[in-house]
């Protein structure tokens, strides 16, 4: 019985270490947009920022263990940046200056890398670690259905 418990142990602790390096993978069709920082519920979007991609050679690695940097990218000043052409996969997005600002980001088909209509904006809080991806599309009022 004892050798058994300690087996279930084992197991069930390398499940869980297994489980904590698994990365959410965001989809998107392009890998372009703003990021910002919400600190104490303020939010300030990146301007003049150097960034790093890396493409992932896993599915489950955090960055950027398994991971092979690929681009320098630069953020403007007006707070934007565009990765350039891209295979389809999964991608790292790291700040430079905050190695801890990292946004992993699963492109579901090749991005030519010369549209940015998603108005993608990744957000990251310095309280949670967490990170969030969302997207707001516009609508020309032509295209907005009569009720």
């Amino acid at each position: 019985m004892r050798a058994n418990f300690c087996g279930l142990l084992v197991g069930v602790f390398a499940f869980s270490c297994t489980a904590c390096n698994r990365v959410s993978w965001p989809s998107s069709r392009e890998l372009c947009g703003q990021i910002q920082v919400v600190d104490k519920q303020t939010r300030t979007v990146l301007r003049d920022a150097n960034l790093l991609l890396y493409r992932s050679k896993s599915t489950h690695a955090r960055c950027c263990s398994d991971a092979e940097p690929i681009a320098d990218l630069r953020i403007d000043g007006t707070g934007f940046f565009k990765s350039g052409k891209l295979d389809a996969g999964k991608y790292f997005v790291v700040v430079k200056d905050s190695p801890q600002i990292v946004f992993p980001v699963f492109l579901e088909k090749d991005y030519d890398g010369a549209k940015c209509s998603l108005n993608t904006v990744f957000t990251f809080d310095r309280s949670s670690g967490k990170t969030e991806q969302t997207v707001t599309i516009f609508l020309k009022p032509s295209t907005i259905m009569p009720n």
